[in-house]
C-alpha cells in the first residue's frame, strides 16, 4: 500500500503538471484569436467563455499530458535511484506498475468522462453561444431516420418548427418508397403536423396533398436544435441512442458506433501511457540512458495517439470496422509496451 501511494502519487502529480501547464498555454493561445469577440459580449464574457471552453482543450491536451506526466515521473523516481532501491528490495518493475492501477483507473474515468460527456456537450452549447445565427435564423440541416432522409431549409429557435421540409422515405435497401414536401411543419401535442404538404411516390402520376397529416418520426425539438448547431465530437450515449433509433443523426452508423467504443478506449488509454513510460525506470544517473529511454518513451506514446487518430479517421468514414478503429491501436501499442517491458527486465 505505501509503494502504491508513493508511486502513484508522484505519477500523479506529474500529469496533473503537465495538464495544467499545457492547458494554460492552450486556453492562452485561444484567448489570442477570440478574446475580442468574447470580451465584447455583455452574456457572460470571459468567465463564460472559459467555463464553456476549457473542457475542450482539456480534452484535446490531456493524452499529451498522459505521455509526459508517467515518463517524467518515471525519470525523476529513476534519477534519484529510488527504482534500483526497490529493485534491490525485491520489487519487480511488474509490481510497481501494478501498485499504479489505481492511478490510471482514476485518470482513465476522468478521461472517458471529459472526452466522451462533458466535452461533446459543453461544445455543442459554445458553439450555440458564440454563433446562434445558425438556429436563430437559418438552423438547415440534413439528417438521416430509419425511415429516410429529412432535409430542412430553416428551423426555430425553439426547435419546433421547420421551415421548407423534405422527407425522403427510403425501404432497408435505400431504395426511395415516397417524398413529401411540405412549406412548414409545426411540433404540437408531441407530435409534428405537415403544412402546404404534397406526397409523391414513384410510379405514380400525381402527387396527393397532404396539408395538416401527422408525421410520424423519432424527431424532437431538441434533436433539431442539436442538428441546426453540429458539433465536430458526439457524445457516447448520444451515439448510443442514435443507433437504437431514439435520436435522430446525419452520419452514418460507421461513425456513431466508432464513437461508442472510443469512449471505452479513452478509459483505457492511461493504463496503455503508463505502460509506454516503462522505460524511462530502468536508466540511472550514473549508469546513464535515461535520456534515450525517456525519449523511446516519448516517442512510443505520440505515435500511440498517430495510429489511434488514423485508425479512428478510418473507422468513423467506414473504412474499418468501428472495434478495430477503436481499439486497435490500443491492443498493438499495449502488447508493444508488454514486450518492451519483458525486454528490458530480462
Amino acid at each position: 500500500m505505501t509503494l502504491a501511494r508513493h508511486l502513484g502519487g508522484v505519477v500523479l502529480v506529474r500529469v496533473l503538471g503537465a495538464l495544467l501547464a499545457l492547458g494554460g498555454l492552450a486556453a492562452a493561445l485561444d484567448l489570442v484569436e477570440s478574446a475580442a469577440d468574447v470580451l465584447a459580449r455583455d452574456d457572460g464574457g470571459l468567465a463564460r467563455y472559459l467555463a464553456l471552453r476549457a473542457p475542450v482543450i482539456l480534452t484535446a491536451v490531456t493524452p499529451v499530458a498522459l505521455i509526459v506526466g508517467p515518463v517524467l515521473a518515471f525519470l525523476s523516481l529513476a534519477g534519484r535511484s529510488e527504482f534500483v532501491v526497490l529493485r534491490a528490495a525485491g520489487a519487480t518493475t511488474y509490481r510497481m506498475l501494478l501498485s499504479l492501477m489505481p492511478v490510471a483507473l482514476a485518470l482513465g474515468l476522468v478521461f472517458y468522462v471529459l472526452t466522451d460527456r462533458v466535452s461533446p456537450t459543453l461544445e455543442g452549447r459554445l458553439s450555440a453561444w458564440l454563433d446562434p445565427a445558425p438556429a436563430e435564423s437559418a438552423g438547415a440541416f440534413w439528417a438521416r431516420t430509419r425511415q429516410g432522409v429529412i432535409h430542412a431549409a430553416s428551423s426555430s429557435p425553439a426547435g419546433d418548427r421547420l421551415g421548407g421540409v423534405e422527407i425522403y422515405g427510403t425501404d432497408a435497401e435505400g431504395r426511395l418508397l415516397t417524398r413529401i414536401t411540405a412549406g412548414a411543419a409545426r411540433y404540437d401535442d408531441g407530435a409534428w403536423r405537415l403544412e402546404d404538404a404534397v406526397r409523391l411516390v414513384p410510379g405514380e402520376a400525381r402527387s396527393t396533398r397532404i396539408d395538416g397529416e401527422l408525421w410520424e418520426t423519432t424527431l424532437r425539438p431538441a434533436n433539431v436544435r442539436a442538428l441546426a448547431a453540429p458539433t465536430r465530437s458526439v457524445a457516447g450515449n448520444v451515439a448510443e441512442r442514435i443507433l437504437s433509433g431514439g435520436w435522430v443523426g446525419n452520419r452514418t452508423a460507421e461513425f456513431y458506433q466508432t464513437r461508442v467504443y472510443r469512449g471505452y478506449a479513452a478509459f483505457l488509454a492511461p493504463f496503455v501511457m503508463i505502460l509506454l513510460a516503462a522505460p524511462a525506470a530502468f536508466g540511472t544517473r550514473r549508469g546513464g540512458g535515461l535520456g534515450g529511454r525517456a525519449a523511446m518513451a516519448v516517442a512510443l506514446g505520440f505515435g500511440f495517439l498517430l495510429l489511434d487518430g488514423m485508425l479512428t479517421a478510418l473507422g468513423e468514414t467506414g473504412n474499418l470496422p468501428p472495434a478495430l478503429a477503436a481499439f486497435g491501436a490500443t491492443a498493438m501499442f499495449g502488447a508493444l509496451g508488454l514486450w518492451i517491458l519483458i525486454s528490458l527486465e530480462e
